[in-house]
């Protein structure tokens, strides 16, 4: 079980690279640039699909959306230096909350699990 959100925080650091590196590509026009965006969001797509043989996908996925678009933004602010709205701010900690709320309703333990199963 943890083997699969150690893959999902890879997908989610692959993910960020990948973006990040896309808004550099598209500023300088870099190949070598693009090559990397490509690969990075490939590569973030195969640790999500090693994260959800165990992870449920709805689960993951929202946990893997959600914190590529905190941590995007975060560094469009720090890196790009974009300023964020009040709109904007509103809906990172919106996004923010609801991966919480996810995260805090899936089932961690295999027993929970085992249990979960049962009453079905």
């Amino acid at each position: 079980m943890r083997l699969a959100w150690v893959f999902l925080a890879l997908a989610i650091a692959t993910e960020v690279i990948g973006l990040t590196v896309m808004k550099a590509a598209s500023s300088s026009g870099g190949a070598w640039g693009y090559a990397v965006m490509y690969a990075s969001i490939a590569l973030s797509y195969v640790f999500l699909a090693k994260a959800v043989k165990t992870i449920s996908v709805g689960v993951a996925y929202a946990i893997w959306e959600g914190s590529g678009i905190a941590l995007i933004t975060l560094v469009s602010v720090f890196v790009f230096n974009h300023v964020l709205s009040n709109q904007e701010m509103i809906g990172l900690l919106m996004a923010v909350g609801g991966i919480v709320l996810v995260n805090a309703g899936e089932v961690h333990d295999e027993e929970d699990m085992k249990v979960a199963d049962d009453r079905v």
